[in-house]
């Protein structure tokens, strides 16, 4: 009776805890990561599917990720559609040249990068420095790079030297991909700005409860058309009202997306734009000599090499010439006509609208807005089919 009652009593614990080994097996579906640095990150990736039909039995941690897994990867842990897949690649493969034999650290940078809210933004903001001794701002993918640095996903064997050449392993993309997963994503509406801009409340687009989030000095802030860092000293950053993305570790706002734009930034962001190529061309001796009139310094052969390259950064000629003329009314009225018609275009409005809210000139502006509105409703979806079911 005892081996029998003994059989019985065994067969009952291997029914209790086959669900837990069962389970257990599940997770530890690669049988040569036990002893890997990014064991927990493969694991938490491999439980939500990421690496389904990609490998299997082997993960093979140290061999590296070819471009087809790597947008495999990233269009599951992002859910992207196949047409931004699409994009992503396209853009990928025109920002950095492919390696024949894998995907670099670069390349994957500025991928998670673009996705995580960068977009196709590559310039540097203004007081950028890099954080890596190897990496230089004319790299193509500095501006990934930074980010996810900023962001904490880096694994603490890439600090001081990412080396963005170096063939990415996937025990890196894991680990760097599992960070990424764990930072919060969340959408809602600006309410009060406080503490000097270093703090802010969100009340996020699903109904939830009003988050209280805090702004630090490496916090990056994404307009469209526009990147810019250290928000905290720019109060006209953020604003209550406006509806932002924002990626969020605890209570710390560390990536800012604007999702909509006024009129007011629009052109503002167009005065950015359209001066900075002066800022790229000139020297400061240059942009001094111009403002006081010294023609005599700058000589003749340099205000021509000035003005060709004024013109092939897409200043216009009569703009440029009065630049170098010192024209500022000339300027001022070209300057107001390019982001009038820059603004316009972005925002597909007219251009009398954007010209009557740069001038000041209320009363035309709602008139402009009342026919704009007008002209919208005229032509949606919503009233030609009104009218049609009458």
């Amino acid at each position: 009776m005892r081996p029998k009652k003994y059989l019985a009593f065994v067969l009952s614990l291997l029914v209790l805890v086959s669900p837990i080994l069962g389970g257990s097996a599940a997770l530890a579906s690669f049988t040569d990561i036990e002893y890997n640095w990014a064991r927990d990150a493969i694991l938490s990736l491999d439980e939500e599917g990421l690496f389904g039909d990609l490998w299997a039995d082997q993960f093979a941690p140290s061999q590296s990720v070819s471009h087809e897994e790597l947008f495999t990867l990233i269009n599951r842990a992002f859910a992207l559609t196949e047409e931004e897949g699409e994009s992503l690649s396209a853009w990928l493969g025109d920002l950095l040249a492919a390696h024949a034999e894998g995907v670099t650290r670069g390349e994957f940078a500025a991928a998670l990068g673009n996705v995580l809210g960068l977009g196709e933004h590559t310039d540097a903001p203004q007081g950028f420095y890099p954080s890596f001794a190897d990496l230089n701002q004319d790299y193509p993918g500095f501006i990934g790079v930074e980010l996810l640095q900023r962001l904490g996903l880096l694994p603490t064997h890439m600090l001081g030297r990412f080396e963005p050449y170096r063939l990415i392993t996937r025990s890196e993309a894991a680990y760097i991909l599992d960070q990424a997963q764990q930072l919060e994503k969340i959408s809602g509406t600006v309410g009060e700005v406080s503490e000097g801009n270093r703090q802010f409340t969100l009340t996020p687009g699903e109904g939830g409860a009003e988050l209280v989030l805090r702004l630090l000095g490496e916090t990056l802030y994404i307009s469209p058309g526009n990147l810019t860092r250290d928000i905290i000293n720019r109060e006209e950053q953020l604003e209550a009202g406006h509806n932002i993305r924002v990626l969020a570790r605890k209570d710390q706002a560390l990536l800012i997306s604007l999702e909509e734009i006024s009129p007011a930034q629009a052109v503002m962001e167009g005065l950015n734009n359209a001066t900075r190529a002066l800022l790229d061309v000139l020297t400061p001796a240059q942009i001094n000599a111009i403002i006081a009139g010294d023609w005599d310094l700058l000589e003749e052969e340099v205000s021509s090499e000035l003005y060709d390259e004024l013109v092939d950064r897409g200043v216009s000629p009569w703009e440029a010439d009065a630049l170098l003329k010192r024209d500022w009314e000339s300027v001022r009225v070209m300057l107001q006509e390019r982001l009038t018609q820059e603004a316009a275009d972005y925002l597909n409005v007219a251009p009398e609208l954007i010209h009557a809210a740069i001038s000041q000139d209320w009363q035309k502006l709602l008139e402009y807005a009342q026919v704009e509105l007008a002209q919208r409703l005229l032509t949606s979806d919503w009233l030609r089919d009104a009218t049609t079911n009458n």
